[in-house]
């Protein structure tokens, strides 16, 4: 099954495919809907301990709806948790450089670089702010 599950469908007569997003038909009204704690949805996890239990139980209500609903649930954990990783790793980079960039200053500043290059390149426009004569 892909990603994110949708049909297609053709009217009889007529040449053209037509496609939608396969989503579960509601079965009570809007304001008596469950709401779900997400904690309780982690059962649909692909790594749950009883994924095929899972998987069988959706199957034997015999609406493929829900089965197209669980893996397109199943997807979104997975790549969400994909993205959250490389955020991860992204955030970990940047306080990384961040840090080299501390450490090259100071050694920028103690050698008290923009005065030397103050003395000896006339014409390029210097902002000495903070700097100490």
């Amino acid at each position: 099954m892909i990603d994110d599950p949708f049909v297609l469908a053709i009217i009889r007569g007529n040449p053209r495919v037509y496609g939608q997003a396969l989503h579960i038909t509601p079965r009570i009204s809007d304001h008596q809907r469950p709401r779900y704690d997400p904690s309780n949805l982690v059962i649909f996890r692909a790594q749950h301990d009883h994924h095929n239990t899972i998987d069988d139980a959706v199957h034997n209500l015999g609406d493929k709806t829900a089965t197209a609903e669980v893996h397109r649930w199943r997807n979104l954990m997975i790549r969400r948790a994909k993205i959250e990783r490389e955020l991860k790793k992204v955030l970990q980079e940047t306080c990384d450089i961040g840090e080299e960039q501390e450490q090259v200053q100071a050694r920028m500043e103690s050698a008290d670089l923009l005065a030397r290059l103050d003395n000896s390149a006339v014409g390029i426009p210097f902002e000495r702010h903070g700097h100490h004569d």
